[in-house]
C-alpha cells in the first residue's frame, strides 16, 4: 500500500514538473490588392511580426498583396464568407455594402486637413460607421482605420491656382456621387476613366486634370504627362478599414482579442504619421519636377464651401446616407 502510494505521488510530482503544452499556433491570412512597398503592406508586414512574438508565435498572419487572393472590390465579401480572413479595403469598397460611409465624402468635410479627419474617423461619427460595418457584413472592424491620405485638384496644361481656374475643366475623378457634385458645383465637368488611362488622357488633354494625392503623383510620375500644378483643396480624405471575418475573431481568446487590437491601433498611430510625412514628401518631389502649388485662403474656402454646403441633402438623399448619420455629421463638421 506505502509503495503504491509512494509511486503515485511520484508520478503526480512528475506530471506537475512537466512544461506545460504551448498554445496552439494559429494560422490567418490577409488580402490586399497594393504591392510590398505600399505603406498598407509595409505597416501589415510589421503588425504581422509585432503580434506573432506579442503572442510567442501564437497567431501567425500571412499577407498575400497584389491581389493574389482578390480584388479590392471584392474583398470585403471573401473576408465575410471566410475565403481569407482580414483585409484592409479603402472605404470605396465598403461603401456599396454601407451607404453611410459615404458621408465622409460630402462637402461637409471638404477642406478638413488629414491629421483633423483623423480624430473624426475615431471619434463618434468613425465609430458608428464602424459599427455598421461590421454588423451589415457580419464581421469584426478590430480598430482605428488606416490613412492613405488627402486627394487634391492638380491641373495639366491650364494650371489650377483657385476654385475659379476649375471652372471649365474636365477633371478625372474615382467616382461616387459626393465627389462627383462636388465639382459640378464648381462647375467642372468631372468625368471617371480607369487610372491606367489617366497619363494618356492627360498627355492627349482629353481630361484637364485629376483628383488625386501627392504619393500618387509621385509615383506615377504624372509630372510626364503634362501635370503642372496642384491646388490644395482638401476634397477628400482617403482611408482603409480593418474587416476580420467574424468566425476567425471569436476563434481567438480574450487575451489574444486584446493584444491583436492594441497592437493594431499602435501600428496605425505610426502609419498615420508615416502618411502624412510621404505625402509631404511627395508633394516636395512633385514640386522639384516643376509642378506650381497653391494654397486656397481662408476666404476662398469660405466661399467655396457656401456653394458647396446647399448641396449637401440633396447629394445625400441621392447616396442613401440616413438621417441619423448626417445629423452626426453635421455635429462633427461643426465643432
Amino acid at each position: 500500500m506505502a509503495n503504491r502510494l509512494f509511486a503515485t505521488l511520484i508520478a503526480g510530482t512528475c506530471l506537475a514538473t512537466l512544461p506545460m503544452a504551448a498554445q496552439a499556433q494559429t494560422d490567418f491570412t490577409i488580402s490586399v490588392n497594393t504591392g510590398e512597398n505600399h505603406i498598407r503592406n509595409i505597416t501589415l508586414q510589421q503588425f504581422l511580426s509585432d503580434l506573432s512574438e506579442a503572442t510567442n508565435g501564437e497567431l501567425v498572419g500571412e499577407l498575400f498583396d497584389n491581389g493574389q487572393l482578390y480584388s479590392g472590390r471584392d474583398v470585403p465579401r471573401a473576408v465575410a464568407r471566410g475565403d481569407v480572413d482580414m483585409a484592409v479595403p479603402v472605404t470605396v469598397y465598403l461603401s456599396p455594402f454601407v451607404p453611410d460611409l459615404s458621408v465622409l465624402d460630402l462637402a461637409l468635410f471638404a477642406g478638413v486637413p488629414a491629421e483633423q479627419f483623423n480624430q473624426i474617423v475615431d471619434g463618434p461619427l468613425g465609430q458608428d460607421l464602424s459599427q455598421q460595418i461590421a454588423e451589415t457584413l457580419d464581421v469584426a472592424v478590430p480598430g482605428h482605420w488606416m490613412l492613405l491620405g488627402s486627394a487634391h485638384t492638380f491641373g495639366a496644361d491650364q494650371p489650377i491656382a483657385s476654385y475659379d481656374d476649375i471652372a471649365g475643366q474636365r477633371i478625372r475623378i474615382p467616382g461616387g456621387a459626393a465627389i462627383l457634385s462636388h465639382y459640378q458645383t464648381l462647375d467642372a465637368d468631372p468625368v471617371v476613366i480607369s487610372f491606367g488611362d489617366v497619363p494618356v488622357a492627360l498627355s492627349q488633354g482629353t481630361i484637364d486634370g485629376i483628383l488625386t494625392t501627392n504619393e500618387t503623383i509621385r509615383s506615377a510620375q504624372l509630372w510626364e504627362a503634362g501635370v503642372s500644378s496642384g491646388f490644395l483643396d482638401n476634397v477628400q480624405t482617403l482611408y482603409y478599414v480593418p474587416i476580420v471575418n467574424r468566425g476567425f475573431w471569436a476563434s481567438l481568446t480574450d487575451d489574444q482579442r486584446t493584444t491583436f487590437t492594441d497592437l493594431w491601433n499602435q501600428a496605425i498611430a505610426t502609419e498615420r504619421a508615416e502618411a502624412i510625412r510621404r505625402q509631404e514628401e511627395a508633394q516636395a518631389i512633385n514640386a522639384e519636377n516643376g509642378i506650381a502649388f497653391t494654397t486656397p485662403t481662408p476666404d476662398e474656402v469660405s466661399t467655396a464651401q457656401a456653394a458647396l454646403q446647399a448641396t449637401v441633402d440633396d447629394v445625400a438623399a441621392e447616396m442613401g446616407i440616413s438621417d441619423g448619420t448626417l445629423t452626426l455629421a453635421r455635429e462633427v463638421s461643426a465643432q
